[in-house]
């Protein structure tokens, strides 16, 4: 049975008549693909199936319309794929879970996403005791499925996240003291290459891209499947101890202290896992949340005990539950537009204090510039960054994320600074002030020397640069894994999305 073509009609449509006789790159990239690949798994801008996955994307802002979307099911067809794109010069973005923000963090405009949604299987090996999750997975039904067999990975705090870009940029989890970055536990990685070969990356076969894949993002290949360790629950009935508290902004004092403390001290209980936001939502006002965890549901620690002692507290939802339910209580919400920046600086409070400050000017300013009915949350966390945490890299064979060096002086606090609202003009008017926020915040680090100087490449915005920040030696490694294994640089000039080496 013929095979029928992918109609693209952007490209007819904007040309004239003389425009359209000539070769059209959109239909040849697309019909090429329909050619080697079902039909039903290309998907053109006329089709429902198009636009059902715009729709899953998790930021608005970062949901382009490429020429055609193509949904491969296995590492062979991901292999097809990229031959077929690298053969015909196709621009082409990749799409795991579509939680990045930003225009052009998952998907491209002009050219093809290659959507990985379809490959979104989890399985779990008793005897090396490793589980085997595919790309497109999302943590909770990831979850869902080991604690069948009593286990876990270091896997996303909300439910809804994408394992591939999670685990691509170092991911934080909830085990981050006692097991380090996610990208840590991926024991092997089944990556397809350029030129469509499909190779495993692991301590003994292709180890320097192992280890560059630990925090290299979408620089090498397309990584089709992560073989990580797991982790026994200590309860297989009630996973962890935890939840969310909340407290009044006269607070910010109290909980500051608090979180600077915790983070010094995480070290004496690597079980434990803890952070703090401050966020402004329009029908509430102002808003403290701290989120406290221990991996060992172990309700008896006192290591929560300054957080919890923090005076003002008008909620908590502290409890043993399955991890489902706590990554679905820290879900963000879907189908608006997106800012995230970040940054990283010693854990003092004295910075902390500063960007709270600075966020109780930006929220009300953000609020009156986009109107109170399209702002749905202005937040900034700050989270650990530990010597226990980056220690696990080393331990693990290394990753390049670059920290080694910065707690060597001190433990370090990750800042998240956030908006989410809807409307296209909204955006654009909120994010100078977002900028705003997160640059006179790094100012001050510095003038304090308070800065470390790095950002955390799956809270970074368009700009910010990542990896640059890991330092000189992790792009060294990087750029020379990228040369050895995409000689002719194809996922630096054909890849559209997601963060870029260094030039």
């Amino acid at each position: 049975m013929r095979v029928p073509s992918v109609f693209v009609p952007s490209c007819w449509l904007l040309a004239g008549l003389a425009a359209a006789a000539r070769t059209c790159p959109s239909q040849d990239c697309c019909n090429a693909l329909s050619k080697h690949l079902p039909h039903d798994q290309v998907y053109s801008p006329s089709t429902p199936s198009y636009v059902d996955r715009i729709k899953s994307y998790f930021s608005v802002s970062a949901a382009l319309q490429p020429w055609c979307i193509v949904l491969p099911s296995s590492a062979q067809e991901v292999s097809s794929v990229i031959q077929i794109l690298t053969e015909h010069q196709c621009p082409f973005g990749i799409l795991s879970g579509g939680h990045g923000v930003f225009p052009g963090a998952n998907s491209v405009q002009s050219g093809v996403t290659i959507d990985l949604g379809l490959m979104n299987a989890t399985t779990y090996d008793v005897e090396s005791k490793t589980a085997s999750i595919q790309p497109g997975s999302r943590w909770k039904p990831v979850f869902e499925t080991l604690a069948r067999h009593g286990v876990a990975v270091t896997g996303g705090r909300d439910s809804d996240v994408g394992a591939g870009g999670f685990l691509l940029g170092g991911g934080n989890s909830f085990w981050s003291a006692s097991h380090g970055w996610a990208c840590d536990n991926v024991v092997n990685f089944e990556v397809v290459l350029a030129d469509g070969r499909i190779v495993n990356a692991n301590a003994d076969d292709h180890a320097d891209l192992w280890t560059a894949l630990k925090g290299g993002s979408g620089n090498f290949g397309i990584v089709t499947r992560f073989d990580m360790k797991t982790i026994e629950y200590s309860n297989p009935q009630n996973h962890i101890y935890g939840g969310s508290l909340t407290y009044k902004p006269e607070s910010t004092k109290e909980a500051i202290a608090a979180l600077v403390d915790y983070v010094d001290n995480q070290s004496k209980d690597l079980a434990s896992h803890a952070y703090t936001v401050w966020g402004h939502i329009p029908s509430i006002g102002a808003i403290i949340m701290s989120f406290i965890a221990n991996v060992l549901n172990d309700d008896s620690t006192s290591t929560f005990d300054g957080i919890l002692g923090v005076p003002g507290m008008t909620s908590s939802s502290v409890r043993s539950d399955v991890i489902g339910n706590f990554t679905d209580e820290i879900l963000s919400p879907k189908g608006y537009r997106n800012i995230w920046e970040t940054s990283a600086y010693k854990n003092d409070a004295r910075v902390i204090q500063f960007a709270v400050d600075k966020f109780n000017e930006i929220a009300p300013r953000i609020e009156a510039a986009v109107s109170p009915e399209n702002l749905i949350l202005v937040a900034g966390s700050f989270q650990p960054l530990t010597k226990s945490m980056v220690s696990q890299g080393a331990a693990n064979g290394g990753n390049v994320l670059g920290l080694e060096e910065r707690v060597e002086e001190s433990n370090g606090v990750l800042f998240n600074a956030v908006v989410s609202l809807a409307g296209a003009k909204n955006e654009k008017a909120a994010l100078p002030l977002m900028r705003e926020w997160m640059d006179s915040v790094d100012e001050f680090a510095k003038s304090a020397d308070l800065s470390w100087g790095w950002r955390y490449l799956n809270y970074a915005y368009a700009g910010q640069d990542p990896i640059a920040s890991y330092g000189s030696d992790s792009v060294e490694k990087i750029k020379a894994a990228a040369a050895k294994y995409d000689p002719h640089g194809v996922f630096q000039k054909l890849r559209m999305s997601g963060f870029k080496i260094p030039t």
